[in-house]
C-alpha cells in the first residue's frame, strides 16, 4: 500500500481500538515483498502498540459498558442468576458475556469492532468447548435472540464467518444487515463519554461537551429499540442518569 493508505489504516485502527490486532498482522506479513512501511510509520505503529500493551488491562474504560450487568432489573436478575451458577460451563459464560458486551456497545456507541472481533476470536478458538444448547437457553431467557442474530450476521458480513459456525444464529439472513452494519459503523466515531454532562471547576453551570453525540445516542436508541426493547428503554434512561453522575455535587 502507499504511505497515504498506511496512514489511513493507522487512523482507522486507532478509531476502532484494534491497534494490537493490526500490528500483529503487520508482523505476520513483514517478510512479504510488497509490504512497504516507512521507518517513521513502523515506529508509530510500534509505539502505539507498546503504549496500549503497557496499559492496565481492563474490559471497559467506562464502567457503564460492563457486560456483567444489564440496566433492566428483571433481565439483570436473570443474568446474575446465570453468572452465579458455578456448575455451568465457564467458556459458555464467557461467550455470553462477550455477546452482552457487544450489545452494550451497540446500544451506546455503535458497532464495536474490537469487541465484535474478540467475540469472533472466542468462537474461533473455543467454539468446540461451548455448550450451545445451554447458550441458546440463556439467550432466550435474556431475550437476546434478535441482538444475537444481528451480531452473528455482522460476524458473517465483516469477518468471513459462516452461518454453520454460529449455532445461535438463525439460517434466515436479513437483507438489511449490510445497511445496519454501515449505520452502526458511522456511529462509532462518538463515544458514550462524549455526551456526558460536566461542570467546570470555576463555574456552577452544567454543559454538554458534544451535543451532536448526545443526539446520535438518542437516534440510535430509537433505531435499534426493536432489537432489544426490554433493555433498550432502560439503557437509554440509565445512560442519561450515568452522564449526570459526572457533575459535581
Amino acid at each position: 500500500m502507499s504511505a497515504f493508505k498506511w496512514e489511513r489504516l493507522y487512523q482507522i485502527a486507532m478509531l476502532h481500538d484494534v491497534i494490537p490486532y493490526a500490528y500483529k498482522g503487520i508482523n505476520t506479513c513483514r517478510s512479504q515483498f510488497f509490504m512497504h512501511l516507512t521507518e517513521k510509520q513502523e515506529a508509530t505503529w510500534k509505539r502505539a502498540n507498546d503504549e496500549i500493551s503497557s496499559q492496565k488491562t481492563d474490559n471497559e474504560d467506562d464502567t457503564f459498558l460492563r457486560a456483567d450487568t444489564l440496566t433492566n432489573p428483571v433481565l439483570n436478575s436473570q443474568l446474575q442468576s446465570i453468572l452465579d451458577d458455578e456448575h455451568s460451563d465457564v467458556t459458555t459464560r464467557q461467550l455470553l458475556l462477550q455477546i452482552i458486551r457487544v450489545v452494550r456497545h451497540i446500544l451506546n456507541e455503535g458497532m464495536p469492532i474490537r469487541q465484535l472481533l474478540e467475540l469472533g476470536l472466542i468462537l474461533h478458538q473455543h467454539g468446540k468447548q461451548v455448550d450451545f444448547d445451554l447458550l441458546r437457553q440463556w439467550i432466550k431467557r435474556l431475550r437476546l435472540t434478535q441482538m444475537c442474530q444481528l451480531e452473528g450476521e455482522c460476524l458473517i458480513l465483516l469477518f468471513g464467518f459462516h452461518a454453520e459456525d454460529l449455532h445461535f444464529v438463525s439460517a434466515k439472513q436479513s437483507k438489511r444487515t449490510s445497511q445496519i452494519a454501515q449505520e452502526l459503523l458511522e456511529f462509532t466515531n462518538t463515544r458514550s463519554h462524549d455526551w456526558y454532562f460536566s461542570q467546570d471547576d470555576d463555574s456552577i453551570f452544567v454543559h454538554n461537551s458534544n451535543s451532536s453525540a448526545m443526539f446520535s445516542h438518542v437516534r440510535r436508541s430509537g433505531r435499534y429499540f426493536r432489537y432489544y426493547p426490554t433493555e433498550g428503554l432502560t439503557n437509554f434512561f440509565a445512560s442519561f442518569v450515568h452522564s449526570l453522575s459526572h457533575i459535581e455535587e
